[in-house]
């Protein structure tokens, strides 16, 4: 299977789903064309230059530039703006799935330069011996299919959204709805994916004859059911392979590249048959599936409380803020490359490591069918020197041929092996879903509303700064910034932004309260300050004795050790606001039982909360 190249497609996928749109395009048409034709020509050169110093290993260099690819991708989207010109496109806003299409068409066209670069190197050589309509056919192909799935369903979706039936309409904005309609989606998908893969992959059956009854007659000795059993021409037929697909046994096809026919024996082509159908025992694909879900779960229940964690630490949103009016690309960039990353390391060696551990336990899986391995072993090593001497060569998701062959012949020599490697691989399977399963349940129990509070104080607090910052002199603004730095326990910043406010209204009685409550209430020592908290709560009261004045008024005068003063002041601000009657008859039981403020009453108050003083 294509395994980079559908994981690059993902990622072109996430990265056009991700990338920003502005309400005007950054650079004229013109200039836009200018500068995408320049990008282009610079990745043909680039893809030559590199594909040419690697005359003897340029399949191996064409398959990381495969992921070079996403290079021009990223820069049409994130730094030409090529999103919004899309959105101006006639039917994109009735049908944002096509901004999707359309991104990955432009992905697209990087890999088909790059794959017509190769072909030219190759025909310059006189290694090429297909035309290069033939070669882009076959390579589009392969990947096609892989895109079918999650455009069918977009689309769809895209098309239920813009029915004109409220019905509809609003059974589809139910919660239950849309997981049913996945569930469902991916039945049928997975029921005709598979023909419409071999419908691309220009598959055909394979003709009735010795070769056909022998495939026939090992499936049906091993109980094995397929829908069609297929040659599949691979890089026209050149490589040496063989797939099953379907996960439902009546859309199940079992694949064989011609070269399979025409270099194996018999029993060589048994083996790689156990191989196949040993996928199908131990349903890896089920696995696969698994995995892919289980990775969506986690990015879906830990995404929110890690944003929410990051936006809670003040100094992290100051420096988003600054970056996003340096360039409105930097955010979400910045947001979609750790999920990118994330994707990237988990398939590469998470589930890599357990596609590699289950290609080696279908290998075993000759034992069984043959009790022994050394038809598969044959077959491994003439694929190795069919495909151009790979056999040292490792790929992610594989071992190397030697290494394969090696294994096999440790396990002819020490069986029990077989049995350790499955049983480890069990093992780790059940490794895999506990942790998986804690890092589910982990986001239930972090205190992640508490963190979603103080990031939107942190937001408030950046806002009103960018406000004052940009000219703003309303003592509102200076009042909700200094009440959120004193929450924050961030007293000398409080007091200075108190202040400044003062300066452009002296007699603000809010100002004035909130100065006095700082200096009666602080948490540190060197800022209770209770003589000072007594003139401001006077100055304050005699502007404005509303109840929460009052009750600022009256702490002052209870620290300073007017007691009686202090309970009669709180029985005016009972009487001004009878609404708060439990926490002004708790300040007086408090003040005649001699007590200070501890931190739940003073939480319990109103005096540090944006906007709630009236």
């Amino acid at each position: 299977m294509p395994y980079d190249q559908i994981f690059c497609l993902i990622v072109a996928l996430v990265l056009v789903i991700a990338a920003p749109s502005g309400q005007g395009p950054a650079l004229s048409l013109g200039m836009l064309a200018l500068l995408w034709l320049l990008k282009a020509l610079a990745w043909v050169i680039i893809s030559l230059w590199l594909l040419s110093r690697t005359y003897i290993r340029s399949n191996i260099a064409l398959q990381r530039l495969q992921w070079l690819s996403l290079v021009p991708l990223i820069a049409d989207l994130y730094l030409l703006d090529i999103k919004t010109y899309l959105l101006s496109i006639p039917g994109t806003s009735m049908l944002p799935s096509l901004i999707e299409i359309i991104g990955i068409g432009l992905y697209l066209l990087y890999l088909i330069l790059l794959w017509s670069s190769y072909w030219w190197l190759l025909y310059k050589r006189g290694l090429s011996i297909s035309p290069l309509s033939e070669e882009l056919r076959s390579r589009i192909g392969l990947i096609l299919p892989a895109l079918l799935m999650y455009l069918v369903l977009s689309v769809s979706w895209d098309l239920l959204d813009i029915l004109p039936l409220p019905k509809i309409q609003n059974l589809l904005k139910a919660p239950w709805i849309q997981p049913i309609i996945f569930i469902v989606s991916m039945i049928l998908m997975l029921y005709y994916i598979p023909s419409i893969i071999c419908i691309f992959w220009r598959c055909r059956p394979i003709a009735q004859g010795p070769l056909r009854r022998l495939i026939e007659g090992f499936l049906k000795k091993n109980g094995i059911y397929c829908r069609d059993i297929l040659f599949w021409p691979l890089d026209r037929g050149r490589s040496c392979t063989a797939a099953v697909l379907g996960l439902i046994p009546r859309s199940r096809y079992i694949l064989l590249t011609p070269c399979i026919s025409d270099h194996m024996l018999p029993e060589e082509i048994e083996a790689i048959l156990s191989h196949e159908i040993a996928h199908i025992r131990y349903r890896h694909l089920l696995w696969y599936i698994f995995f892919l879900g289980v990775y969506l779960l986690i990015l879906y229940r830990s995404f929110d409380p890690l944003e929410t964690w990051l936006l809670s630490h003040y100094l992290f949103l100051e420096v988003l803020t600054r970056l996003q009016d340096s360039h409105r690309s930097i955010i979400p960039l910045l947001t979609v490359f750790p999920q990118l990353i994330l994707f990237i390391l988990y398939f590469r060696f998470i589930m890599g490591y357990f596609i590699r551990n289950f290609e080696r336990q279908a290998d075993l899986f000759a034992f069984r069918t043959q009790g022994h391995p050394w038809n598969l072993i044959n077959a491994l090593e003439k694929i190795a020197i069919l495909a151009g001497g790979i056999r040292n060569r490792p790929c992610w998701h594989h071992f190397s041929i030697a290494q394969r062959v090696n294994f096999l012949e440790r396990v002819a020599r020490q069986p029990d092996l077989r049995e350790e490697h499955n049983r480890r691989l069990s093992w780790n399977k059940r490794l895999f879903i506990c942790i998986s399963g804690l890092i589910i349940i982990v986001p239930s129990l972090l205190p992640v509303q508490s963190w979603r509070d103080l990031a939107r104080r942190n937001f408030t607090q950046v806002y009103i700064e960018q406000l004052i910052g940009h000219g703003e002199r309303r003592p509102d603004c200076y009042i909700a910034l200094g009440q959120i730095l004193a929450q924050k326990q961030e007293y000398d910043r409080a007091l200075k932004v108190y202040r400044q406010g003062l300066d452009l209204a002296p007699d603000n009685a809010e100002l004035l309260n909130d100065i006095a409550w700082l200096y009666a209430t602080a948490d540190r020592p060197e800022f209770r300050r209770p003589k000072e908290a007594l003139k401001y709560a006077s100055m304050a009261v005699r502007r404005k004795p509303a109840g929460y004045i009052l009750d600022t008024f009256a702490e002052s005068l209870f620290i300073n050790g007017y007691i009686n003063r202090a309970i009669t002041a709180e029985k005016r601000a009972l009487k001004r606001d009878p609404s708060r009657r439990a926490y002004y008859q708790s300040q007086i039981k408090r003040f005649k039982m001699g007590k200070n403020l501890d931190s739940d009453t003073r939480e319990e108050s109103n005096h540090g909360d944006n906007f709630s003083k009236e």
